[in-house]
């Protein structure tokens, strides 16, 4: 029988993010008679696009719950700070060479930056990295892009496995020379399956916090307000449709930094009736329930957690081709791909949805059905699991 081993995650925020809720999953599904969890994230901050102090407290109150032990280091932050990342270091293996874990499994760049090397320094034996996306391009400028792809590039040496969220990801790490293909693992992000595949059962309703007519044909995303999640460009699409479809409107779910600069576009282009940014809501299916359509215009996705509740819904689906996208959408079978950046692309794809409701049914059906099991938690956290137990040996 296999002694139960102690696994720290570490990530740098433990707010409403696509990759805290994979790691907050992960931490609470693990199988508690084989793996003892502790989470190591960063101080609660006042920034909110995901959620920011509230979401942080609400996740640290759940691993309380569970029995979890969860640890704050307050200088392990998102942006590059020389000073705050050597005391987060420090810190780091300070907590680690206290806890004695068996495995370190970090979470996102600067945590598995920071965690890994302090994990290397403690003597953990067992090393594991999830990125959580495709972290080259679209996050930095290309001066730091280069730094960090050598930073990882050296990384890899002591890491043990690599988790990629899609084959298309692990395919971007080994192109650029960083890791191996027997150190990658493939695993899907996890979404609780029964909570979405039930709320088109019904009819559509639309929930009253989306303030729009009876009438209203919408077409829905959810995702923070920033810029690379691309929503200037639904907007502008949308603002396209509007008169060969008046009774279109847009809703988004989600709080950010370019709230303003939506509301100003949609004002500017004479949609602003047409147009809802609702803020983050905990009660996404209900979104979900009321929407005719859902977009996912991001410039850069790992995955797109959003975009697989949106098919695990039954919605008809719209997104860019980017990322691990394509490995969930094929194209005019279960949704559709537009390039990145192309508000006239967005336009027209909605419009097909808009004019063959028949045929949009069809995609949201397939898309439900492509979601099935594999991308529910419980998958994903026996496949993680089967790393720890089985694929990871230490590093030389």
């Amino acid at each position: 029988m296999m002694a139960t081993q102690k696994v720290v995650h570490i990530i740098t925020r433990l707010d409403r993010g696509g990759s805290a809720q994979n790691t907050m999953l992960t931490a609470l599904g693990h199988d508690r008679s084989h793996f003892e969890p502790v989470v190591i994230t960063g101080e609660v901050g006042r920034w909110d696009a995901q959620g920011g102090h509230t979401a942080t407290i609400g996740n640290l109150r759940l691993l309380e719950k569970e029995s979890i032990q969860y640890h704050m280091v307050a200088s392990l932050v998102r942006h590059i700070s020389p000073l705050a990342d050597l005391r987060a270091l420090w810190q780091l293996v300070r907590l680690l060479r206290e806890e004695r874990p068996h495995i370190v499994h970090t979470h996102t760049s600067k945590a598995g930056v920071l965690g890994r090397v302090a994990a290397w320094i403690a003597g953990v034996p067992v090393i594991i990295h999830t990125p959580h996306g495709h972290v080259f391009y679209g996050h930095f400028g290309s001066i730091f892009s280069w730094v960090f792809l050598q930073i990882e590039r050296t990384l890899a040496w002591i890491t043990d496995v690599l988790i990629a969220l899609t084959a298309a990801e692990k395919s971007e790490h080994l192109e650029r020379g960083v890791g191996w293909d027997d150190r990658f693992a493939v695993i899907p992000s996890g979404i609780d399956i029964d909570r979405f595949t039930q709320v088109r059962k019904a009819r559509k309703v639309m929930p009253e916090w989306f303030d729009c007519p009876p009438d209203a044909i919408v077409i829905g995303s959810v995702g923070w307000l920033t810029d690379i999640k691309g929503h200037r460009f639904l907007v502008d699409a949308v603002a396209r449709l509007k008169q060969e479809h008046p009774h279109l409107h847009l809703v988004i779910l989600g709080s950010g930094g370019q709230y303003d600069a939506l509301l100003h576009q949609a004002r500017k282009a004479g949609i602003s009736q047409s147009v809802h940014l609702v803020g983050h809501r905990e009660d996404v299916e209900r979104a979900l329930a009321g929407m005719d359509g859902f977009v996912l215009p991001s410039l850069n996705e790992g995955m797109g957690r959003a975009l697989i509740e949106a098919m695990a819904a039954g919605l008809p689906v719209i997104a860019s081709r980017v990322g691990g996208i394509p490995a969930l959408i094929e194209d005019e079978k279960n949704g559709l791909l537009v390039p990145a950046g192309d508000s006239l692309a967005l336009a027209v794809a909605v419009r097909r949805i808009l004019s063959d409701p028949p045929w949009a049914r069809t995609l949201g059906q397939n898309a439900m059905q492509s979601i099935g099991i594999a991308y529910g938690v419980p998958a994903m956290v026996r496949a993680i699991e089967s790393i720890y137990r089985g694929g990871a040996v230490g590093h030389a």
